[in-house]
């Protein structure tokens, strides 16, 4: 019988998730002299399972999240127009190939439409790499531009500095100068 009772560990205060931005707190903050109020069992019940739900993606989530329209207009995504050429070509020329060495048509065809969608995913991903290779690049190379920039900047204030430091100098030596001449 003891063994299914939980053993009390002490009071234990769990970390309430944070509240989505569209929801309100249920209740206000505890101002700075205010106790602090420990939530009831039925509240940590509640935002374990509020967390639980907002953790665990499901398949059918992600179903939901596709839109018609995503298949509509799948031909504007980078890189799609070069994978699809890519995969047709590739399996039309396999198909061919292996209707011609001797398969039947239903193998060939077969064949055809594997490396078709197998070239198709593999020139978008290699598409996508260079892409992502090249706005690495870009980065980079606004990186060393703007550093450049500050350096710039930086010579060109300290040019000015030394200038006006000198006219400055130049300034208060013309001001202890007399302003009459002897010969």
């Amino acid at each position: 019988m003891a063994q299914d009772k939980p053993q009390d560990a002490g009071p234990q205060t769990p970390i309430p998730p944070a509240a989505p931005p569209t929801q309100a707190p249920s209740a206000p903050r505890p101002g700075p002299n205010q106790p602090l109020t420990l939530p009831t069992e039925e509240e940590i019940k509640q935002l374990k399972a509020r967390l639980e739900q907002q953790q665990r993606a499901t398949l059918g989530d992600a179903w939901r999240t596709i839109k018609a329209d995503d298949f509509l207009s799948v031909h504007e995504y980078p890189c799609s127009r070069q994978g699809f050429l890519t995969g047709i070509g590739g399996g039309a020329a396999v198909g061919f190939l292996r209707f011609v060495m001797g398969s039947p048509v239903p193998r060939a065809a077969n064949w055809a439409v594997g490396v078709g969608v197998a070239g198709a995913v593999a020139q978008f991903e290699f598409c996508q790499y260079r892409r992502r290779r090249e706005r690495d690049k870009i980065k980079r190379v606004v990186e060393v531009y703007d550093r450049k920039q500050a350096e710039t900047r930086q010579k060109e204030e300290e040019r000015r500095r030394v200038e006006r430091i000198r006219e400055e100098e130049e300034a208060r030596l013309k001001a202890q100068r007399r302003w009459y001449k002897f010969w």
